[in-house]
């Protein structure tokens, strides 16, 4: 695992942009040959560049965590209709308009909805975050979990167990997947997104050719195992759900995201929303 791995590359891999990160290492700087940190990089203290956006390995863990959900809530959604992104808001705009030029008007108006229930999912769980739930982070989570009941009760009242999943339990999923990208937050802007994985691809891409070049060392590694977290989702999701119909899919990750919420409160902690208003 990419969190357990690295050594002695650490202490010799300062690039001279990286000379306030220097009191953590000792040794002559020189390019790295390898993109794997040594573990000394990955427990370094909150300044380490390989945590980027992350206070420190506690909110690094809590963002794989999160990552994970968001993995299999869209694989919930994708296995149990006919190819319906919940987690990927750019096809979706793309397809509210595009959509009416094949003459599939009632596929663009559900991607236009989805959208915007996705929209309002951040609203909701940003506005919480600044009136109710001030000195902690995990409002988001239980948010995403409430649209996951909501999800799976819709779907047992108004479906059958084998059935696609209706339009009202898909943008409840939407709803809260929305809510969850907001779980890493700074000044309620959102730090690390969680289930949109272009930008994270973007920057982990930045982090590589800055790493290769000898500019920083390390700065893609918070985006990797975001990212890694984002693709176990997907992987537990679609091995579990495949299999189990749409009730007991639905069932099954209404539980999951009931336990993630207990984990991001065990993992959260108070200074993280101190640090999160602005500190």
């Amino acid at each position: 695992m990419l969190l357990s791995l690295v050594e002695e590359s650490t202490r010799n891999d300062i690039s001279p942009l990286t000379r306030r990160e220097s009191r953590y290492y000792s040794g002559p700087a020189r390019p790295s040959r390898f993109l794997i940190p040594s573990p000394k990089a990955l427990h370094m203290p909150p300044q380490h560049p390989a945590l980027g956006p992350y206070h420190d390995r506690r909110e690094m863990n809590l963002g794989i965590v999160l990552a994970g959900l968001a993995g299999a809530m869209g694989a919930a959604a994708w296995l149990h209709t006919s190819g319906w992104y919940v987690t990927f808001m750019t096809g979706n705009t793309e397809r509210m308009i595009l959509e009416h030029f094949k003459g599939n008007h009632i596929l663009g108006l559900g991607a236009l909805a989805t959208v915007l229930a996705f929209l309002v999912g951040v609203m909701v769980a940003t506005l919480a975050r600044i009136h109710w739930w001030k000195k902690s982070r995990h409002g988001a989570t239980l948010v995403t979990m409430a649209a996951a009941y909501v999800a799976w009760l819709v779907d047992v009242l108004t479906n059958d167990s084998d059935a696609p999943l209706g339009v009202v339990p898909i943008l409840s999923l939407a709803f809260g997947l929305g809510a969850l990208n907001t779980s890493i937050s700074r000044q309620n802007q959102v730090a690390m997104p969680l289930s949109y994985v272009t930008g994270t691809l973007v920057k982990m891409g930045q982090g590589f050719a800055l790493h290769l070049s000898g500019v920083r060392r390390w700065v893609w590694v918070a985006q990797v195992v975001t990212y890694a977290g984002f693709l176990a989702g997907i992987v537990l999701g679609g091995t579990v759900f495949h299999s189990i119909g749409t009730h007991n899919s639905l069932a099954a990750l209404a539980l999951m995201s009931t336990v993630i919420a207990v984990i991001t409160w065990k993992l959260d902690h108070p200074r993280f929303a101190d640090k999160d208003a602005g500190e």
